[in-house]
């Protein structure tokens, strides 16, 4: 993907001024104008719940605006890294990183040192009017078997999924609960938990047919809670309760709901 392919359909976004913006923001490094030049609230990871009357469009662009997801001129999604602190530490399009786009189209940031977050970390910082939840949606009361989160509004309960796609659209099917994404276990260390001190926890990793997602996390948790006082662990629903057919296919907790959706 080219660098130009990001942006130049985007500063729609930046709304009135947009002409006289585009000169004046610096795109060196991420940041919130960048975040607000990419916005969009269509995705087509929230289709098939959709089709399925599991969620509405307006839940959509509800979860796409609370986690300021984006768009590239070719239409790939941008998940946006955002620290409690609301700086944009980085972006993932699934088939790369904002950051290796940056590094490209600018030369002086060869030794950059790129920090990620917990994709969804934003949340911790505040609570805006656009998030209404108070007690479960019709999903969680029929699904409260599948995952087991509170039963009430309680955003000290963090869950934390491998796919930002997925963490974004459990957030509307459990709004109870804050939801987060590691996005990929080569950057995962106990520090990137260190914000979430003081609160519960709990990983959802994908499975696989070794276990060895859920050994990895089990492994992470012991290290993480020897450093940080939180209240951490990891899910168990898959590997007690996927198919070994799931399992072949290394599915995530989304995909589990979702499959019976598909059943005739």
């Amino acid at each position: 993907m080219k660098w130009n392919e990001v942006f130049s359909n985007t500063f729609k976004a930046l709304r009135p001024q947009a002409s006289d913006i585009r000169h004046q923001v610096d795109f060196i490094l991420p940041s919130m104008p960048m975040v607000e030049a990419c916005r969009a609230d269509n995705f087509d990871f929230f289709e098939p719940f959709i089709a399925a009357g599991k969620v509405t469009v307006e839940q959509m662009r509800h979860a796409a605006e609370r986690y300021y997801l984006g768009k590239t001129k070719s239409g790939k999604d941008i998940f946006w890294m955002i620290d409690d602190m609301l700086q944009p530490l980085d972006g993932h399009t699934g088939a790369t990183w904002i950051s290796k786009l940056l590094k490209v189209r600018e030369p002086l940031l060869e030794y950059w040192h790129v920090q990620h977050c917990l994709f969804g970390l934003h949340l911790l910082c505040h609570t805006d009017s656009t998030d209404t939840c108070c007690g479960r949606s019709n999903f969680a009361e029929q699904n409260q078997s599948v995952l087991s989160v509170s039963s009430v509004c309680d955003y000290k309960n963090i869950c934390v999924v491998e796919s930002e796609a997925s963490a974004v659209v459990l957030s509307e099917l459990f709004p109870e609960s804050i939801w987060m994404a590691y996005a990929t276990t080569s950057h995962l260390v106990p520090d990137l938990f260190a914000p979430l001190e003081g609160r519960r926890v709990t990983i959802y990793p994908r499975t696989d047919p070794t276990m060895s997602t859920f050994l990895f996390f089990e492994d992470l948790v012991d290290q993480t809670l020897r450093l940080y006082d939180l209240d951490l662990h990891v899910d168990s629903t898959l590997e007690d309760h996927a198919t070994e057919d799931q399992k072949e296919r290394c599915i995530d907790i989304l995909d589990f709901i979702k499959e019976p959706l598909s059943d005739p």
